[in-house]
C-alpha cells in the first residue's frame, strides 16, 4: 500500500484532501531545502560505493573499472530509484553503475572504433561516466537540455560541449522514451542527418504497444520537483509507440535508413534500437 493511501485510510478523504497536500507541500518544501545544502557530488559513504561498484566489476577488473564514480546531487537515475527502493542504497549504487556500464558496452560492441561520440540527452553520466575507458581515443561530446548536467559531464568525465558536427556514433539512452510526439519525430530526423556517411544512432524505446502512441505527463522528474534544472512534464513525459509509428517516423527523415532491435535490454526494460543508412 502507497504512503498517501496508508494516510488517506487514516484520516479520510474529503475535508481531510487539504490536510493531506499540506503534508505532501511540507515534505517537498523540505526535500528542496535539503537540495540546498548538498554538495555538487552526494557525499555516499565510500565503502557502500566500493561494494556496490565491485558487484558491477567482479569479473572485470580492466576495462570500466576505473571510470569516475561520483554521482550528482540532481542525477534523477539515481534519486528517483533511490526512493522508490526506500533506502537501500547498496541496491540503488549497484543498478546505477550496472545500467551504465551494460549500456558502454552494448555501443562498444555496436560500434567499436567511432572517431567521434555525442551522449546525447546524456544527463549527469549514468553512462558518460565509461565512455573515456571504452573509446579513450574518440572525441567525446554532450548534449542535454540542462546545463548543469553538461557542466558536469565536461568537468568531471572529460566530455566536449556538442559542436553540432557529424559524429560516427550518437547515443540517445532514455531520450524517445520520453519526447512528446511533434518532439519525438523532429529530434529523431535532427539526429539522423548529424550522421557520418557509416555512423550509428542507437536509442532506447519503451516496448511497442497496439496504440499509436502515448504520452503520460508522469516520471522522475515530476516527483523530483526539488532538483535543479527540472524538465516541465509538458516536454518531458513518459512515452509509449507502436512499432508502425516509429516505422513511419523513421521513413519521413528522408532518405534510406534501417533499424535492428538488439537482444539487450536497456536498465532491464528499454529497447536498443540500432539505426544507420540502408
Amino acid at each position: 500500500m502507497s504512503f498517501k493511501r496508508w494516510i488517506q485510510n487514516k484520516v479520510g478523504i474529503g475535508e481531510n484532501r487539504e490536510k493531506l497536500a499540506l503534508i505532501e507541500k511540507r515534505i517537498a518544501a523540505l526535500a528542496t531545502i535539503q537540495q540546498w545544502g548538498l554538495p555538487e557530488i552526494l557525499p555516499i559513504p565510500e565503502a557502500l560505493v566500493h561494494r556496490a561498484w565491485a558487484l558491477v566489476f567482479e569479473e572485470n577488473k580492466g576495462l570500466g573499472a576505473s571510470s569516475p564514480r561520483g554521482i550528482h546531487r540532481s542525477d534523477p537515475m539515481f534519486r528517483y530509484p533511490f526512493q522508490v527502493h526506500g533506502g537501500d542504497a547498496k541496491q540503488v549504487l549497484q543498478e546505477y553503475y550496472q545500467t551504465g556500464w551494460d549500456a558502454a558496452t552494448v555501443l562498444k560492441k555496436t560500434c567499436p572504433s567511432p572517431e567521434k561520440v555525442l551522449d546525447f540527452g546524456g544527463g549527469y553520466g549514468r553512462v558518460g561516466r565509461f565512455l573515456a575507458s571504452i573509446y579513450p581515443q574518440a572525441k567525446r561530446m554532450i548534449s542535454d537540455p540542462k546545463s548543469s548536467a553538461v557542466d558536469y559531464q565536461i568537468k568531471h568525465f572529460g566530455a566536449l560541449q556538442d559542436d553540432e558536427q557529424a559524429m560516427d556514433l550518437i547515443f540517445a539512452g532514455s531520450v524517445f522514451t520520453h519526447l512528446p510526439r511533434s518532439a519525438f519525430t523532429s529530434t529523431l530526423h535532427a539526429l539522423l542527418g548529424r550522421l557520418s556517411r557509416h555512423g550509428v544512432l542507437v536509442l532506447t524505446l519503451h516496448e511497442f504497444i497496439s496504440a499509436e502512441y502515448i504520452f503520460h505527463p508522469y516520471t522522475e522528474e515530476s516527483a523530483l520537483r526539488e532538483l535543479e534544472d527540472v524538465l516541465s512534464k509538458e516536454v518531458y513525459g513518459s512515452v509509449y509507440c507502436s512499432e508502425s509509428f516509429w516505422r513511419e517516423a523513421l521513413h519521413t527523415a528522408g532518405g534510406l535508413w534501417k533499424y535492428t532491435i538488439l537482444n539487450e535490454r536497456f536498465g532491464g526494460t528499454q529497447l536498443y534500437v540500432v539505426v544507420s543508412a540502408g
